[in-house]
């Protein structure tokens, strides 16, 4: 028993040690795989423009461990070790917002990645401390320049326009189109989203400019090269405009109504509801104007939206209806030089129209890590009827007198839409896009011309026949097209390499369309019986076959970014005359290249050189061989042998600003010329009376190119308050034509300086400027006849705002005009304004405007086409004076948008 028990003992502690032991290895084990269970955290941090933010400080904090990095050039980071699925990250960066959150991935996920974080700009307020920090007001990258608002004076109700307005190379015109560097604003974005319709002009009406603290003027390729990176083509100048923290939604608009002694009446209103990823807009309003110049009648409606349906989609719609009448008088002097000798016309025109469009567009974007697509669908339906009365009297070479009395009607209902993808294939260092495209649209019109010509001796100016003819045109057109493309590009990088990217791509478009005219024309005799003419009439359709292969190479670095390809485009022109059997046709194989580059100087400097060339073919009017006869004073005959026009096209520009000196110099160098431009050749045929008429056809010809160059700089001082700008151009034109099989040549130089002095303050401001122009076109016609122009132009405008609710502004501009065949004049226009606000927020406006005290103003212009130079007058009542009632909405963020600055308390 003894023994039995001693056994069992020492069985039991070895049966205990085996436990302890197997205990202890489990609980080993345990430790290594809790140390073994270790997540991948990654993620990327942009800018509200979608741009990566390098040396952004991160912090990944789980209890007890706290783990930091920074992002790379890309705007990428990752935590390699993370030991718990639920986590706190903190991002800081100089100049924005911090983020923090709170995150939980699933515990099977050990490689997360996490979404887009997106900082927002930050600005810091004090209150009873004034701190004088001098901002630098302009910073230049590679494809951005923007501008810091609050360098600039911002008084009591100013919008986004008159930022604008101090802004060195933006202008804005009398209508409110914006150009940048002297090409047009084209595209609106706020805080890198699509805003309401990208109607630029509208919107910086409406924006109030408080609530900006950056724009960024910034060379747009696309959507879809944006996705890709693939940037090819010319760009578009888009603006951006960043606002304050807690700014970015809000309710605008407003309702507006103003009365003028020149029997002018308006009514307009407008409301946007703007909250972040939702935008509600619509708007509408009545003119009337009733005087001896100017007949209006004018209704609008419109209204648009724009709302992320989901993280992925956003859908957006829009739809403008517009009815109106109009009436206006011109005077138009032409020159035309030839061989045998000059034809001057003078011509008098009054025009009556009545309007009615219809235009609809409906939009669905989608976007993801791998993929993006755009779908659009755009339809626009227009009634438009036209009654004119003019007169032509010609001398010179050609003695006639024309009358002319039309109407017509014209109906033109039109459909399209395009679908795009694309998707980065793996480890993005590939993408594949695709995209489809339609288009129809149908036209009728009904003409009824009547005209009486009278006939002169050339020698006499004796009266020697009147030919009257009355004639009724119908024609009918149809057209539709649909097209494609596929884009392939591959990277030739490593996908860890961070330095940059550079990738081959190459693409293939296509576009097929198909359209028909069919015209008739009736005449009366002189008994008063009406029939048809064949040979005033045409039946013909055409198919069209265009396609474009292109390979390109592109490049980006931290300061330098690049691209060149080479582009292939034959077509095909295939038409048919239906009346006659008489077919056409016209193949074409053209290459272009293209190449742009940008180059970052240091911080606040850069160089820019864009080249491309493109292939355009004839227009199926200018090859048809068939006369056309609806100006009886001028017979049009296409030539079926053009060749399709290849354009090239170089810009150069230079962009710096001295951050301590305050001085910003701007210049610009361009030139385009062209191979086998499409010309006219005009001859002069003798009728029945041994009178002249035109006949005009068409050549292919060499020679036409133009060089231009521009210059700003720009001289800050008073802490940016004070403002001086010096500014010109000079441009040489070079250009080939025909008249009467004689090839010609014309040759024009247009130079022009000014100097601008701008000062604003808080309660006044004054702006002026000087100007020279000088223009001179030189013809190798008519023993080189030179035509010289010269305009000299001062300006000036104050402003003075006493307190808040009251304004008072001047201006007065005086034009000398030296070279003019019609009579410009000297004008001096002198305007006088105030306005004053009520209600709280000064929501209440009330303005009187007196314009063109002096009754001097016109509207006058002037063009050279070929061998003709055309002078334009627009007859209307200058002087008036104009008040206007108007109640503004304008509020804007929210009282819930605090920064929320508390730290978790895992941290």
């Amino acid at each position: 028993m003894v023994l039995l028990f001693t056994k069992g003992g020492r069985g039991m502690r070895k049966s205990n040690n085996l436990c302890f032991l197997l205990f202890f290895i489990l609980i080993i084990f345990s430790f290594n795989a809790l140390a073994q269970s270790q997540f991948k955290i990654s993620g990327h941090v942009i800018d509200s423009l979608k741009k990566p933010i390098e040396g952004v400080s991160i912090r990944l904090i789980t209890h007890p461990d706290t783990l930091r990095t920074n992002s790379d050039a890309k705007g990428n980071f990752a935590f390699s070790k993370v030991t718990r699925n639920k986590f706190y990250l903190s991002i800081t960066a100089l100049g924005y917002k911090p983020f923090t959150s709170i995150y939980e991935i699933e515990s099977s996920k050990k490689n997360a990645v996490l979404d887009p974080v997106v900082l927002q700009v930050e600005t810091i307020r004090l209150e009873d401390v004034q701190v004088k920090v001098k901002v630098d007001p302009i910073k230049i990258k590679k494809d951005t320049i923007e501008y810091n608002a609050g360098a600039y004076t911002i008084r009591e109700n100013d919008k986004v326009e008159d930022l604008l307005r101090q802004l060195q190379g933006i202008e804005i015109d009398e209508k409110g189109a914006v150009t940048a560097m002297g090409k047009k604003m084209t595209k609106l974005r706020v805080n890198g989203e699509d805003f309401f319709t990208n109607n630029v002009e509208d919107y910086i009406k409406q924006l109030p400019a408080d609530i900006i603290a950056k724009l960024q003027v910034i060379e747009d390729y696309g959507d879809e090269a944006n996705f890709t990176g693939i940037k090819t083509g010319t760009p578009q100048k888009m603006l951006n405009l960043v606002t304050k923290p807690g700014k970015d939604q809000g309710i605008f608009g407003g309702v507006n109504t103003n009365t003028a002694t020149n029997n002018a009446h308006n009514l307009a209103g407008k409301g946007n509801v703007w909250k972040k990823t939702k935008q509600i807009g619509f708007g509408g309003r009545y003119g009337l104007t009733n005087n001896e110049f100017a007949k209006l009648n004018n209704g609008a409606l419109s209204g648009n939206i724009r709302d992320k349906i989901s993280k992925e989609f956003t859908v957006n719609g829009s739809y403008d209806f517009s009815d109106g009448t109009n009436k206006s008088i011109q005077s138009n002097y032409l020159e035309t030089f030839n061989p045998q000798g000059t034809i001057y016309d003078l011509r008098e025109s009054i025009n009556n129209s009545n309007s009615l469009t219809n235009n609809i567009n409906l939009g669905l974007n989608g976007s993801t890590k791998k993929n993006y697509f755009n779908i659009m669908l755009a339809g626009a339906l227009a009634d438009t009827r036209n009654d004119a009365f003019s007169t032509s009297n010609k001398t010179g070479i050609i003695r006639q007198d024309l009358s002319s009395n039309s109407g017509s009607r014209n109906s033109n209902p039109n459909l399209n839409g395009s679908i795009n993808w694309s998707r980065r294939l793996s480890d993005n260092k590939r993408s594949l896009s695709m995209g489809f495209s339609f288009g129809t649209s149908g036209g009728n019109t009904s003409s009824s011309i009547n005209d009486m010509i009278r006939y002169y001796n050339e020698t006499t100016n004796v009266l020697l026949k009147d030919s009257i003819l009355n004639r009724l045109v119908d024609n009918n057109t149809s057209s539709s097209n649909f097209g494609g493309n596929i884009q392939f590009s591959n990277s030739l990088k490593k996908a860890k390499d961070s330095t940059g990217y550079n990738f081959i791509n190459v693409s293939y478009r296509f576009m097929v369309s198909r359209s028909r005219n069919l015209q008739t024309t009736t005449v009366n005799n002189p008994l008063g019986n009406s029939f048809e003419v064949d040979s005033l009439g045409q039946d013909y359709v055409s198919n069209f076959i265009n396609q474009n292969i292109s390979v390109g190479y592109n490049a980006n670095k931290n300061q330098l970014s690049y691209n060149f390809g080479i582009n292939f485009s034959p077509s095909i022109i295939i038409g048919q005359y239906r009346n006659t059997g008489q077919k056409l046709k016209n193949y074409q194989l053209n290459f272009s290249p293209s190449a742009n580059l940008s180059y970052q100087i240091k911080e606040n400097g850069n160089l820019s050189f864009d080249y491309s060339g493109y292939t355009n073919s004839p227009d199926f009017n200018k090859l048809q061989p068939i006369r056309n006869n609806n100006d009886v004073q001028n017979l049009i005959i296409g030539n079926p042998d053009l060749k399709a026009t290849s354009s090239h096209t170089a810009d150069f520009s230079y962009n710096k600003f001295g951050v301590k000196s305050g001085l910003s110099i701007m210049a610009g160098l361009s030139g385009t010329f062209a191979i086998n431009s499409v010309v006219s050749n005009t001859v002069f045929l003798r009728d029945t009376l041994n009178s002249l008429k035109q006949q005009t056809t068409f050549e292919n010809v060499n020679g036409i190119y133009n060089i231009g160059a521009n210059y700003s700089a720009n001289k800050r001082m008073l802490d940016n308050k004070l403002s001086l700008s010096i500014y010109g151009n000079i441009a040489y034109s070079h250009n080939v034509f025909y008249t009467d099989n004689v090839l010609n040549r014309s040759k024009g130089i247009n130079v022009s300086n000014g100097f601008k002095f701008n000062l604003n303050q808080k309660k006044y401001a004054f702006n002026t400027s000087a100007s020279y122009s000088f223009s001179s076109n030189t013809y190798s016609v008519m023993n080189q006849n030179i035509k010289n122009v010269q305009v000299v132009a001062l300006s000036g405008s104050a402003s003075w705002i006493p307190g808040k609710h009251f304004r008072v502004n001047a201006s007065a501009s005086k034009s000398l005009n030296f070279g003019y065949s019609l009579y410009a004049g000297n004008p001096l226009l002198v305007n006088m304004g105030m306005n004053t606000s009520f209600l709280k927020g000064n929501r209440l406006l009330f303005a009187v405007q007196a314009n063109d005290l002096f009754n001097q103003g016109a509207l006058f212009s002037t063009s050279i086409t070929n061998n003709s130079i055309s002078e334009n007058r627009t007859r209307f009542i200058s002087r008036f004076i104009q008040a206007t009632l108007s109640y503004n909405l304008s509020q804007f963020g929210s009282k819930n948008s605090k920064l929320n600055s508390n730290i978790n308390a895992e941290e």
